[in-house]
């Protein structure tokens, strides 16, 4: 992960915004690939071929071969991962052994030991759904989210929907921002002065039909929706008047009796209309319009 937090560094120091707080989780990481860690692509297709390399790196849950728990490349022996992750269940294989090896108790999590995009999937889109939409996107903030490609693929894959037979096709350049818009639902890239369209020059792979599917809503929509707020919150309110009351004068009797019946009907007529002031469609406006100014436009 330290490239992904070296890149948040310099994306957060070009935007003035290195006040930010920065938060770092190992669900963010880039999938396991087991033993085959370390191994250049040359190396690994030169050993099990070129097919296989291709399944390894694109398939959706085909799982590398796993790596030894003695390896220096089992997240299980790296210091900071067991003394920081506490978000993982206990290995009760791994928790013996080791207990057994050192003489005392040591308590040892269910590291992974290989990955596929479908198992790394499993880690990311719970910190995305669990804690970055709630804590940040439902709150109105932009986000930025630096991480591997793998990782990327699969918040993707959850957000436009992308479905798993082309998966494999999806590719994502390196260093190239991707801008998602939760309100449009859709994807775009930022321009870099160059002139050259970045579908032309960037290879996002067959799949790219599913990233880039044009939004749902366009600007027009929300700058309406922004006109009829306006409007709304400019009209006066309207007043209600009382209509006048109606006596029955059909004889001398009756009008003495009236004046406390009479006074009874008023206040249950002004009462009735005080109701349906107070729940007309003026309140709904106010409210649909303050949900709507709530919901802002994030990036992802």
């Amino acid at each position: 992960l330290t490239r992904a937090i070296e890149t948040a560094w310099y994306c957060m120091d070009e935007l003035g915004d290195t006040w930010v707080p920065l938060i770092k989780s190992w669900r963010l990481n880039e999938r396991m690939y087991g033993a085959l860690t370390g191994k250049s692509k040359q190396m690994i297709a030169n050993e099990y071929g070129e097919d296989q390399l291709k399944k390894w790196r694109r398939g959706f849950k085909i799982l590398p071969p796993p790596v030894s728990s003695y390896s220096l490349s089992y997240p299980g022996n790296d210091y900071k991962r067991t003394k920081y992750v506490r978000d993982l269940r206990i290995s009760l294989s791994e928790t013996i052994n080791r207990s057994w090896e050192a003489r005392k108790l040591q308590i040892h999590r269910k590291f992974p030991k290989s990955e596929s995009l479908h198992t790394c999937m499993k880690r990311s889109i719970p910190y995305y759904t669990q804690r970055i939409v709630p804590e940040a996107v439902n709150k109105g903030k932009r986000v930025l989210i630096t991480s591997h490609e793998n990782a990327i693929r699969g918040i993707f894959m959850h957000l436009c929907e992308i479905p798993e037979e082309a998966m494999n096709q999806l590719h994502l350049p390196n260093g190239l921002p991707l801008v998602y818009n939760v309100k449009r639902k859709c994807i775009t890239l930022l321009d870099d002065g160059s002139g050259v369209d970045p579908m032309t020059k960037h290879d996002f792979g067959p799949a790219a039909q599913y990233l880039f599917r044009p939004c749902e809503l366009d600007d027009d929509f929300f700058d309406q929706m922004e006109q009829q707020a306006a409007l709304q919150n400019q009209q006066p309110e309207e007043k209600v008047e009382a209509p006048p009351a109606v006596v029955q004068n059909q004889t001398e009797e009756a009008d003495a009796a009236a004046p406390a019946d009479d006074e009874k009907s008023r206040s249950s007529n002004s009462n009735g209309r005080s109701c349906r002031g107070h729940d007309g469609g003026r309140s709904s406006s106010r409210e649909s319009t303050t949900t709507f100014r709530i919901t802002t436009n994030h990036q992802g």
